[in-house]
């Protein structure tokens, strides 16, 4: 996509603006200039044209004779709650505000989406054509960009999934099964987290670490960072690759990990304390809320998720903590469950979701009626659908 007045996008001014507006001689393919008075269902055609063509910028408060004339309706909180609440899945952008002569105008960059089609509420799919936005009502043209989504899926599959443990490769007869995990974020500003996880000092990382008295490592792997916590009781010969918690978090500030569960005692079905789902997951929430920072909620867009529970031997969910209060209330918790229920015994494996994979964005948050803030993100981001494995009523 084109720069305007050949400036990067987080180095754009006021300046580059009034001179770009100078040389533009109309609307074009990858430029698109509204009023105040716009309605939001015009304007998210535009977004959703530009998401499924190859992105581009709207000038909200400037009239077609390129003069500026500035915005009271609209407002860069609006602007957002209009892309996310009126368009699927919501496409990456970002919003700058400039004061130019005493107006105030917004340029909105809209990237060249990856999992086309944006849809806008009224269930339309859009595209760029020239210096306009129509609707697509041709089947060959749906084909190619279903089949461009067909394909960003399959590199995320590839960029976000492990190799699984083979039983052949299991030393370990107390390992009965694994989570593995991981999510693919999108960003407004990624050049941002990419700088931030270049430069980060790691030693408050590993002081953290340290203070768990849990063995641990921190190596770089190519361009990201290998995290793997805990020890898994067992002899210290060589393992097999992958046979660790362990996290690997990418520079842009994607994430893939893995978390054993091992069995304990020699009752039968067997147990396996489930604490380490929720215990390893804070660990790794926290350093990655280290290592990034507010800039990661802040410029974040939306991102696709994934969990699946690979189970190797049938096993008893139980939770067991160093406080006598805590496990008391788990056990209190699997003593009602066995008597409503039965035990909880686990046989087999399980996905979520269970086709493809979950987006996470402002919308998501919308729907299940939770606030969309930075913990929040953070908790539905790591892994959650398995914390509670094993038992159907909450446990408070």
């Amino acid at each position: 996509m084109l720069n305007i007045n050949n400036k990067p996008w987080e180095k754009l001014r006021a300046k580059d603006i009034v001179d770009f507006l100078k040389v533009l001689e109309d609307e074009t393919f990858f430029f698109e200039l509204k009023l105040d008075d716009v309605k939001p269902e015009h304007f998210i055609k535009e977004v959703s044209a530009f998401a499924n063509t190859y992105g581009g910028y709207i000038v909200l408060g400037v009239d077609n004779n390129k003069n500026i004339v500035g915005c009271s309706k609209w407002t860069e909180q609006r602007i957002h709650s209009v892309i996310h609440d009126c368009i699927t899945p919501t496409p990456n952008f970002d919003v700058k505000t400039f004061n130019i002569n005493k107006c105030k105008i917004f340029v909105v960059k809209i990237e060249e989406g990856t999992l086309p089609p944006y849809i806008t509420n009224k269930g339309q799919i859009l595209e760029r054509i020239s210096s306009g936005s129509f609707v697509v009502n041709d089947s060959a043209k749906l084909s190619q960009i279903y089949y461009k989504r067909e394909e960003q899926l399959k590199n995320t599959e590839l960029k976000l999934t492990l190799d699984p443990l083979k039983p052949n490769q299991i030393i370990a007869d107390n390992i009965c099964a694994y989570l593995d995990y991981g999510f693919s974020s999108v960003y407004s500003e990624p050049t941002a987290l990419q700088k931030g996880i270049q430069n980060f000092d790691f030693q408050p990382v590993c002081d953290f670490l340290n203070s768990k008295n849990m063995p641990h490592s921190v190596s770089r792997l190519g361009t990201s960072i290998l995290i793997s916590y805990g020890n898994l009781g067992i002899n210290p010969i060589i393992l097999s690759a992958g046979l660790q918690n362990f996290i690997e978090i990418m520079a842009d500030g994607s994430v893939k990990g893995r978390i054993i569960l091992l069995t304990f005692g020699m009752s039968n079905p067997v147990m396996s304390d489930i604490s380490a789902l929720l215990f390893v997951t804070d660990i790794y929430k926290k350093v990655y809320s280290m290592i990034f920072g507010e800039s990661h909620f802040k410029s974040f867009t939306y991102a696709l998720k994934y969990e699946k529970l690979t189970v190797l031997k049938q096993f008893t969910p139980y939770y067991k903590s160093v406080r006598a209060d805590i496990n008391q209330r788990f056990s209190n918790s699997l003593n009602k469950h066995n008597e409503k229920y039965g035990n909880n015994l686990i046989i087999n494996s399980g996905r979520y979701p269970y086709v493809g994979f979950k987006t996470i964005d402002k919308k998501y948050f919308d729907d299940i009626k939770e606030k969309y803030s930075y913990s929040n993100l953070l908790n539905r981001l790591f892994p959650d659908a398995f914390a509670v494995l094993g038992y159907i009523d909450p446990i408070r």
